[in-house]
């Protein structure tokens, strides 16, 4: 199992459709920031199974720019 985080609701919405996953699954928590520990709205989806693997699929063949 694996988390999908994001503090951009409407961006894990559309991560999750992709995914096929069932909006009645998205869970909020908020969570502290790193930075300086004030606590922001956050959501996750619990991965599993096929989507977990589609996540890690598209993960590896679309990989984003992670440098500055």
């Amino acid at each position: 199992m694996a988390h999908l985080i994001s503090s951009d609701r409407v961006l894990l919405m559309a991560a999750g459709r992709r995914l096929g996953l069932d909006p009645a699954w998205l869970q909020y928590k908020p969570l502290k920031r790193p930075d300086d520990g004030v606590r922001v709205d956050a959501w996750h989806w619990d991965l599993r199974g096929g989507a977990l693997r589609l996540a890690v699929d598209l993960a590896v063949r679309e990989p984003q720019n992670l440098e500055g």
